[in-house]
């Protein structure tokens, strides 16, 4: 049964995973918000139960549970964190369709699924991503003409080079390289955590940093995997000699390990490195993956041409790369991030 605790000004949800150990899904300002974080933990801990609870079939007919199985089995293709985000879905379809015929699913059927499961607490994105799941799993007359509108969609948000390095001078010394060639490469979370030192080669009078890799992080699980999210996933990214240098140093190994070895994960990071340096910095809202869109933005906005721009961030098209462009002034030099500084 999910719950709080308050820790100072703070509050911190807890709840039972399957093996029934309590665990803590974070701390947050509120009670409300620490319990309703709890209560999605909780329910994407539990094994899928659907099955055995709901009936498979109605008059000869399959219910949505008794089609779920099959569906989910279908998705084996796609990406663990993928996989895992339709399993959370399901969870949380179960209770209010599992017993319906799945053909006979109406989109008000959908309407209130939605509306109790934002009166539940949870967040908008959450809820959203059930919607996107029920649409695949269900006939397309089910949900036909249903939206649901987060009301307040967060807006990318891009460090200036100033801030970019003000939080490497923040963050503990084990993680200063990371911030620097995250804002330098501009390479997706689990891209940067794969990178070993052997990944650097030189090429002519340069070096470039070679993304073959990515980590996925599932749960409390991390496994590394040749790389191929979009067709230009694999690519070579051309960085500084002195990034180069630092980077080698790690040979075989990872460049960036978790502090107690093996893969970083970046809930982690996130808690216990980034946040504390960007508060630091007093830099408020943003993200690990803010790192990402600021590099993309300052090439894009310091005269790199759009199609190398693409090819740098492993974009599959150019339209991906253009809501970059003129999202802040830029400068010549898209290395430019640290001013010369050493890290």
């Amino acid at each position: 049964m999910a719950s709080v605790r308050k820790r100072g000004s703070k509050f911190t949800g807890l709840y039972r995973d399957a093996s029934g150990a309590q665990m803590s899904a974070g701390s947050f300002d509120t009670y409300d918000e620490a319990l309703a974080r709890a209560q999605v933990a909780e329910l994407d801990a539990r094994p899928l139960e659907y099955a055995e609870v709901f009936p498979n079939e109605r008059r000869g007919k399959a219910t949505v549970a008794g089609y779920a199985p099959g569906w989910l089995e279908g998705q084996s293709l796609l990406e663990a964190n993928s996989v895992q985000i339709a399993k959370s879905a399901l969870k949380r379809i179960m209770p209010h369709l599992g017993s319906k015929v799945r053909e006979e699913v109406t989109p008000d059927d959908i309407r209130r699924m939605l509306g109790a499961l934002k009166k539940s607490g949870l967040s908008d994105g959450t809820v959203s991503r059930t919607l996107d799941v029920a649409r695949q799993l269900l006939p397309k007359a089910a949900t036909e003409g249903v939206r649901y509108r987060i009301k307040e969609r967060r807006r990318m948000k891009i460090a200036t080079r100033q801030q970019a390095a003000a939080i490497e001078r923040a963050m503990l010394p084990q993680y200063k390289l990371l911030v620097r060639t995250a804002f330098t490469t501009g390479c997706r979370w689990g891209e940067l955590i794969a990178v070993r030192g052997t990944d650097v080669e030189k090429r002519g009078a340069g070096f470039v940093v070679r993304i073959r890799r990515t980590v996925e992080e599932v749960g409390t699980e991390c496994s590394e995997r040749g790389y191929g999210k979009t067709d230009t996933a694999m690519r070579d990214i051309t960085i500084p000699a002195d990034l180069a240098r630092k980077l080698e140093a790690s040979g075989p190994e990872l460049c960036f390990p978790g502090p107690r070895g093996g893969y970083l994960k970046r809930s982690t990071f996130r808690r216990v490195f980034w946040l504390p340096a960007t508060k630091a910095a007093d830099i408020t809202g943003l993200r690990v993956h803010d790192m990402r869109h600021s590099a993309i933005s300052w090439w894009a906005n310091s005269g790199v041409p759009l199609a190398d721009v693409r090819d740098r961030a492993g974009h599959s098209n150019i339209s991906v790369t253009s809501r970059y462009i003129h999202v802040m002034p830029g400068d010549a030099d898209p290395f430019a991030a640290f001013l010369g500084e050493a890290a």
